[in-house]
């Protein structure tokens, strides 16, 4: 492959890979009309990184912006200039429309590809501090938002369904619980007192639909307690959204498949978050050459037959235009068609509501366009390119809708929440907290 500079798209910021100093970069178009970013830091070396394999595509997702809604800063300054005095400090561009909690850090289970860490571990958020979060992101986010309970994996925590409880009358309209489903695929009366409690639908790892793809991301066979999982929240009329890591080599040949089985069950999944791997925690990709939002385009058009295109996704009008790519599939089983491929970019810009959480943005404005009260049948699905230290664009960075909010209050975009330095070292600790203790 030619790498040979072409013509400059853009001139950024970010990070280098290994000690993690801010630097400039450069987002290029190479002599194969592929996207890298070129960024040097004076003690690390030269880094070309690839970014996309289209530059014209990339372009036009660039220029997709929407005006922005801003955001009451949590920091007065950035002393040490993003993304190292996250808070959200004044140069934060957008409001957040989704945020995460960690209410542990725990887990049952160990991923070979999880982003959270092996060893010693922050010790859980009391209720009280659970509460406080809740409240610091009532009063800069503003109320009617959805937030998601994540971790470490949540259903670990015996009191779950009374934090899901606080958060209902805390005032966030929708409660989403991030889990690897193994509890709740096995208890079904557990999983009726998170619905009990307010919990309005679930975000379900599910990486594949064979077993040697769950014993390679997850380190042992879990397929058969996530199919229970999905069909005990079908039971308890609980909506998933499936959330699939996609891992090159192990899993990416897989998205036709995944399709079609959400199209099969769209009684109970109600979206596919499609999550190319980026390097954090203990995952590290072997390949810097990681997976953009075309390649995962370009994959599922080719594994569809072309039956949905790449120029069907389209950039989420709530965060950075580079951030995701989305698409809805209207009707059922086999027979659907990409709702994007007839939109029209003024059309969209008429009818986006930026209170559409980020997977529902086409559904919505499709029911909108259909005059009715009750969302149109079919199937979202949402690919969403988090950055590492590799790919890092502070530009990107400024224009995050997903923060997680920590112990203190403060919220930190999710990207550079995660963010690890070349020996797997944090920038911002779990919870803003201290580790302690031992993995479960």
């Amino acid at each position: 492959m030619n790498n040979a500079r072409r013509a400059i798209i853009k001139d950024t910021k970010s990070v280098c890979p290994k000690c993690l100093l801010t630097i400039p970069a450069t987002i290029y178009e190479n002599a194969d009309a592929e996207v890298y970013m070129h960024k040097e830091c004076q003690e690390h070396g030269v880094f070309d990184v690839y970014i996309w394999p289209d530059a014209e595509r990339y372009k036009w997702y660039s220029g997709m912006a929407f005006p922005a809604v801003s955001r009451t800063p949590q920091t007065a300054s950035s002393e040490k200039g993003c993304p190292h005095d996250c808070g959200l400090c004044p140069g934060h561009e957008r409001s957040i429309t989704l945020p995460e909690v960690e209410v542990t850090w725990r887990c049952n289970i160990s991923c070979p590809v999880c982003f959270m860490f092996d060893g010693d571990i922050p010790a859980d958020p009391s209720i009280g501090e659970l509460r406080n979060m809740f409240e610091a992101i009532l009063h800069f986010d503003g109320q009617n938002l959805p937030i998601q309970i994540t971790g470490g994996e949540p259903t670990i925590r015996e009191d779950l369904p009374l934090i899901i409880e606080i958060a209902r009358q805390t005032g966030f309209e929708a409660v989403e619980l991030n889990t690897n489903g193994l509890v709740i695929g096995r208890d079904i009366a557990y999983l009726r007192s998170l619905k009990e409690a307010g919990l309005t639908n679930v975000y379900l790892q599910f990486d594949g639909l064979t077993p040697e793809t769950t014993i390679k991301l997850r380190g042992r066979d879990v397929l058969a307690e996530k199919i229970q999982a999905i069909e005990n929240c079908r039971q308890e009329g609980i909506p998933v959204i499936l959330s699939v890591a996609i891992v090159k080599g192990i899993n990416d040949h897989e998205l036709g498949d995944l399709i079609k089985f959400c199209m099969a069950n769209l009684d109970v999944i109600n979206g596919l978050a499609l999550q190319p791997a980026f390097v954090s925690g203990r995952f590290t990709v072997n390949n810097v050459k990681h997976l953009s939002v075309a390649d995962v385009a370009s994959l599922i058009a080719e594994q569809s037959a072309g039956k949905i295109a790449v120029d069907d996704f389209w950039p989420v009008g709530s965060s950075h235009p580079l951030c995701y790519g989305s698409t809805f599939l209207i009707g059922k089983g086999d027979d659907y068609e990409s709702f994007t491929r007839y939109l029209e970019e003024d059309e969209y810009r008429r009818l986006f509501d930026r209170c559409s959480p980020q997977g529902a943005v086409f559904q919505d404005i499709v029911t909108r366009l259909a005059e009715s009260s009750d969302e149109v049948s079919g199937l979202p699905i949402l690919i969403m390119e988090y950055m590492d230290a590799w790919t890092m664009d502070l530009d990107r960075v400024r224009g995050c809708n997903l923060a997680v909010t920590v112990i203190d209050g403060t919220s930190i975009p999710f990207c550079v929440y995660h963010l690890t330095d070349g020996s797997g070292k944090r920038v911002y600790p779990h919870g803003g907290r201290k580790r302690h203790g031992r993995c479960a």
